[in-house]
């Protein structure tokens, strides 16, 4: 089973337990991401993160349960190549 890197970009309501939500079920896995941004705007809070080496089926169940977070509006799921990766983090 091939594991890659992933960035996952959350839209989400601003609200102070939408970040601890989104983390939560990446620590319910054990997934501890290398990078993670959130900013606020427009009314809106963005939640980027990478998590590295997860098989894709995982990443892909991450970004369906993510969803159903009732303060969540948008998931978008994006696999990295190395390169990218390195500029996430900076």
């Amino acid at each position: 089973m091939s594991h890659e890197n992933w960035r996952f970009e959350v839209e989400a309501m601003v609200d102070p337990q939408s970040l601890l939500r989104v983390l939560g079920l990446f620590a319910q896995r054990s997934v501890v991401p290398d990078a993670l941004q959130m900013r606020v705007g427009g009314g809106r809070m963005t939640i980027c993160l990478t998590a590295p080496d997860l098989p894709e089926a995982q990443a892909m169940i991450i970004a369906a349960k993510l969803e159903q977070i009732v303060l969540v509006d948008g998931v978008r799921l994006d696999a990295l190549e190395q390169g990218e990766r390195q500029q996430v983090a900076a």
